[in-house]
């Protein structure tokens, strides 16, 4: 119940609480972080959403583990943490902290594009232990990276719209992957 409130609920809105007043593909989190009025929006907005898929991932994982090997995915759920950890302690100010928004900038995208890969690995070997269950969850992760490849090609940036389907099909797999490990 609580893992539907998250998913459904509080991290959606928060997303896109953090998120209005923006042009979804003209500006992304980080610039939306730079403003100081909104710094601890997005603190807040980190620290909910990164301790929820934290914790709900390895929650899954454990339970995954009795079916097959999540080691990998472990590995890789613990760099994601701790990227994403260093990307919202970075600063983003390129004007004047070029070096520390290089590094922030950096983390955020590595951060994400593991987290995707762990989600992944999982999802495939969800698929090929149980081809009916899987297909949803690689649908997903297909689509999302459909959206934001197209999307950064069109825009030229990593953009809010890109961030939001990200967070957004993350907590949707979460769900799903919580339902179909608890059996």
């Amino acid at each position: 119940m609580v893992s539907a409130v998250f998913s459904y609920i509080l991290i959606p809105f928060l997303t896109f609480f953090l998120a209005r007043g923006t042009g979804y593909f003209t500006t992304n989190f980080s610039s939306i972080r730079t403003a100081l009025s909104r710094q601890g929006e997005f603190l807040l907005w980190s620290i909910i959403t990164g301790t929820y898929f934290f914790f709900s991932l390895r929650l899954i994982l454990l339970k995954a583990g009795q079916y097959f090997s999540t080691k990998k995915e472990t590995l890789l759920l613990f760099l994601s943490a701790g990227m994403m950890l260093l990307f919202v302690i970075t600063p983003y100010l390129p004007a004047r902290f070029p070096f520390l928004s290089f590094i922030h900038v950096i983390t955020a995208i590595i951060s994400t594009v593991v987290l995707f890969f762990c989600l992944l690995i999982l999802a495939l070997k969800l698929y090929f232990r149980e081809p009916e269950k899987g297909r949803p969850c690689l649908f997903l992760l297909i689509s999302t990276a459909v959206f934001c490849i197209s999307s950064l090609i069109l825009s030229g940036i990593i953009n809010t719209a890109m961030e939001i389907w990200f967070v957004l099909a993350c907590c949707l797999l979460i769900r799903s992957y919580l339902r179909l490990f608890s059996k």
